[in-house]
């Protein structure tokens, strides 16, 4: 090799520069800055360049050697070697001069096909790229050179004096092809700096931009300078076996051959060869330096990338970390194949009966290893869901077994099985629901979740609404808190996709025929709520911040911004329509739950919607509370009861783990936050905050399940609190670590735009601009705020005392309440009433004649009266049907058949309905239900009665 091409330091790479400078001398404007100023004094070797490209250009030719005579004859039609092609012909000649001797070894790619596999979906998902196997194969190289340095080791020749020398860095080239202008094609070998300092997850970008450098002739100089070892992959081209020649300069260079079945076995029966558990193999070669580096020293350098790439020391588990894939990497294990004669049918049947057993632990213990926390990224583990605990391998995932259902096939591959339960329960959305007892409400979820049809893409259409829901959450957040900053207004972010998750819910709810939602939440993203989902106008909400007040009101509203509820109408994509309404909410925690079934309630009864299909009650709470809070469970008592139930509850959680500043360790003893919900069976989803299309698609499954089985459901969403409890709060005080990461990460909009630029659904302009828009129509909501002038001071007139009405005794019409006496002791044709019932029925008849009327048939002829003038009825307490001590019977049991019977049903009418409810042991949730009732029919009389006088204290909150 010539001392301009060691001077250089491109070795293989010098045609590339040739090329380049053959460019640079016609147009200098062709290559970029760095290159022109390398040029600017480049002087090729002698015969590198054809003359009349040296004549070209502006720099003076160097005087060109003289030519020696031929040594052949030359062809007449013989063409000249010019230019890179010449340059390779002497780079080859010039490696004739390095003595290289060549290991070979070949080795099974089981465990390297099937993690670079999960590694692929994972990235797939994520729009992270693509691991490919030659990133696999160089970074075991890496590893084995970190342990083997010596292998480093390059000779050097000074006036025919021989030296050694060990590099201070790995300088790791990696061959790439590319295409010529011409269409030819040549290899580059742009060199990996210092990667034996690398993570995985450095080395795998470093390679990647040397890839689209070089796709794009983009490669500077210090690309190419300075690589002691290289890779190639002649494998890319099918050839399985390759000894590459070694440059001067390099100590040696990695071949990588081509995947594929052993040659015996190339053409056999694919599922056979699963049976069989035969690997694909693959043939690494080492040539090296022989001067420095003797045969066991190279022998030993490929055995330690075979153990590597066999999943020794951890090497998959670094990578699955460094990528952030959310489960754990497959592990090597030696094959127990029940399909060999002398195993027996035994074997056969153990193996599919742990397949079933794995395939349920997924659906049970799934949710533990699901990617669900955005702030952590260490994977979970779980011993129950690992092969080993089954006796299962690598070797089985060809093997072909009967799913039980699972996949939704009869029978399907191990690794189709696998990717489907993880898909379905491990990734960063996850369900419990195996505590459920009715079996077709776990079919119903398996049906949507194992056979992917509930993971279905969301639509360009879809992608854009959601990404649009998230420009405004942001951006209403982080315009209140440049504007306002400091005052508390119980920040969304963190939790930005509650706002596309209502929305959608909204969306869903218009699409199955709901006209009503009914909406309860605490004050975290209260404001956010009442914005971008019930419309609230900003100016109104900004002049709430400037702290004005209605001139018309003496006292304001008595209450602060994010505890006031709202009307509005929400209008879908679709064009559907529905009255929204949000209640109002005390600092109470999780009061407002009752009420809003209770409001629930009342709409459906006067819409008399007995299936529960037009009015939609929604709760979104707070983690800590959720757990903490007795009315929670109250509320979910409620929830199948007949005096009670609403037709299911859309429960949202918006988990920030953390309760102020109380950690989870300390705030329950369960799990998750959300395990009060199995005491009512109810399906519990968990999704990553930060995977909005996660949360579009659980908010689907969530609501389909509702109203399939009029059942509550329950949506965990973990993400976190940007701030802290309050704006004006200081979290790091307690939970700095944890508060060092939520600084660190960027927003859900952020990492949203970011992933769909990356998969290439949208441009980053796009995006931006959707954002633009936003934030301009706040700025203007904000200026017409400030540019309006606040209210004219005045003092308001002096009150008006209204004389109360004078009291005016009721006065019933005798026939009115013979009818009434009548209807409510007369039992129907052939309804067997109680002995002493009867008798007692009698007496009643007999009172109104003497003018004896006892409590109860004076409250049951009020109650009538009121029923014959239209006015409903609803009564509810413990025990109230019967009455406490006996002496109310408002129904009545069939002794015989426990047919029921209320006598006051027959005053009743469609417009005037009663009903009676024995109320679950509860004063607090059940006070809370009825006074939403009231709410929502105020023309209805709602009774609640305390069972004693000191039950009422329970309910006074």
């Amino acid at each position: 090799m010539s001392d301009d091409a060691r001077r250089d330091g491109f070795g293989p790479n010098e045609w590339l520069i040739d090329e380049m400078f053959r460019e640079f001398l016609a147009r200098p404007e062709s290559v970029n800055e760095s290159w022109r100023e390398f040029f600017s004094d480049y002087r090729p070797a002698p015969g590198r360049l054809a003359p009349e490209d040296i004549l070209a250009a502006t720099i003076p030719a160097p005087v060109p050697a003289p030519v020696a005579p031929p040594t052949h004859i030359v062809p007449a039609d013989a063409t000249p070697i010019v230019g890179p092609a010449r340059r390779l012909a002497e780079n080859m000649a010039a490696s004739l001069g390095v003595p290289t001797a060549t290991s070979v070894r070949t080795l099974a790619v089981k465990l390297l096909e099937e993690n670079r596999a999960l590694l692929n979906q994972h990235l797939a998902e994520s729009g992270g790229g693509k691991v490919s196997f030659t990133h696999l194969v160089a970074w075991a190289a890496v590893k084995a050179l970190q342990t083997l340095p010596a292998l480093r080791t390059v000779y050097i020749e000074s006036d025919g004096e021989p030296f050694r020398h060990l590099p201070a860095n790995l300088n790791f080239g990696i061959a790439i092809d590319v295409q010529r202008k011409d269409g030819s094609r040549g290899l580059v070998v742009p060199a990996i700096k210092q990667a034996e300092t690398m993570s995985f997850a450095e080395f795998f970008a470093a390679f990647n931009t040397l890839l689209r450098k070089a796709a794009k002739n983009q490669l500077m100089p210090d690309d190419f300078a300075g690589a002691n070892v290289s890779l190639t992959n002649p494998g890319m081209l099918g050839t399985t076996h390759s000894v590459p020649r070694l440059m001067p300069g390099q100590s040696l260079i990695l071949a990588a051959g081509a995947i594929g079945w052993p040659a015996d076995f190339q053409y056999a029966d694919e599922r056979a060869l699963a049976q069989l558990g035969v690997s694909k193999v693959m043939t690494l070669t080492c040539t090296y330096d022989h001067r420095v580096i003797q045969g066991a020293a190279s022998a030993t350098f490929l055995a330690r990338i075979a153990a590597l790439l066999s999943g020794e020391d951890s090497f998959f588990e670094e990578i699955f970390t460094a990528l952030q894939a959310p489960h754990e990497p497959l592990r090597l294990a030696r094959d127990v194949n029940p399909f060999l004669a002398d195993r027996g049918a035994d074997a056969l049947v153990e193996k599919q009966a742990n397949v079933l057993r794995l395939i349920n632990m997924f659906r049970v213990r799934g949710h533990l290893v699901a990617h669900l926390n955005p702030l952590v990224d260490e994977v979970p583990t779980h011993l129950e869901l690992e092969l080993e605990s089954y006796n299962l391998t690598v070797w089985d995932l060809d093997r072909e077994f009967y799913t039980g259902g699972a996949t939704g096939k009869n029978r399907a591959t191990l690794r189709e099985i696998l990717g489907a339960l993880r898909t379905a329960y491990c990734d960063t959305l996850a369900v419990e629901y195996m505590h459920i007892q009715e079996p077709d409400q776990r079919r119903f979820i398996q049906a949507r979740l194992e056979t992917g049809a509930a993971a279905v893409a969301l639509s360009s259409d879809e992608q854009r609404r959601t990404l649009t829901m998230l420009n405004a959450a942001e951006a209403f957040e982080r315009f209140l808190h440049t504007k306002y900053l400091g005052h508390k207004r119980f920040s969304l972010e963190g939790s930005e996709s509650l706002i596309p998750m209502l929305d959608r819910l909204m969306s869903d709810a218009v699409a199955s025929g709901v006209v009503e939602t009914v909406l309860g939440m605490s004050h975290r993203g209260r404001l956010n709520v009442l914005a971008n989902i019930l419309g609230k106008s900003y100016g109104k909400i900004f002049r709430e911040f400037e702290g004005n007040l209605d001139p018309a009101s003496r006292e304001g509203t008595g209450d602060v911004k994010y505890h006031l509820g709202a009307v509005g109408t929400y209008r879908a994509p679709s064009g559907g329509a529905l009255q929204l309404t949000l209640a109002s909410n005390p600092s109470h925690l999780e009061a407002v739950d009752p009420v809003v079934e209770g409001m629930a309630r009342a709409l459906q009864d006067a819409l008399g919607d007995a299936a529960h299909d037009r009015v939609l009650p929604v709760l979104v709470h707070g983690d800590a509370a959720f757990a903490g809070q007795g009315v929670v469970a109250e509320t979910f008592n409620m929830s199948a009861l007949s005096g009670y139930r609403t037709g299911g509850t859309v429960h949202i959680v918006v988990n920030n783990g953390i309760g102020f500043t109380t950690a989870p360790a300390d705030a329950r003893s369960s799990v998750y936050p959300t395990d009060v919900a199995k005491m009512v069976q109810a399906p519990i989803f968990h999704v990553n905050g930060d995977d909005p299309e996660a949360c579009i698609r659980v908010i689907d499954l969530a609501l389909a399940f509702r109203n399939a089985f009029k059942k509550d459901v329950v949506v965990d969403v973990l993400g976190y609190r940007r701030w802290g409890h309050n704006e004006s709060d200081e979290p790091a005080y307690t939970q700095p670590l944890m508060y060092a990461r939520i600084q660190a990460r960027r927003s859900v909009r952020k990492l949203y735009t970011e992933r769909l630029v990356n998969r290439g659904d949208l441009s980053l302009a796009e995006a931006e601009e959707a954002l633009r828009d936003f934030q301009n129509r706040l700025e203007e909501a904000f200026t017409a705020t400030k540019e309006t002038a606040p209210p004219d001071v005045c003092l308001l007139p002096d009150e008006q005392v209204v004389a109360a009405p004078p009291l005016v005794a009721p006065v019933v019409e005798r026939a009115i309440l013979d009818e009434v006496l009548a209807r409510i002791t007369t039992p129907p044709q052939g309804f067997s009433v109680h002995p002493k019932l009867t008798r007692q029925l009698g007496q009643r008849a007999e009172m109104l004649v003497t003018n004896t009327v006892d409590w109860g048939l004076g409250e049951a002829l009020a109650l009538g009266t009121l029923l014959k003038e239209g006015v409903p009825i609803r009564l509810s307490g413990q025990d109230s049907r019967r009455g406490t001590f006996s002496h109310r019977h408002a129904v009545l049991v069939d002794q015989v058949d426990e047919r029921t019977w209320t006598p006051l049903e027959a005053l009743a009418s469609p417009e005037a309905s009663f009903i009676p409810c024995d109320s679950l042991l509860s004063e607090y949730g059940v006070l809370g239900f009825e006074y939403g009732y009231s709410v929502m029919r105020p023309a209805t009389l709602v009774l609640w009665e305390a069972q004693f006088g000191d039950f009422a204290n329970g309910a006074q909150i």
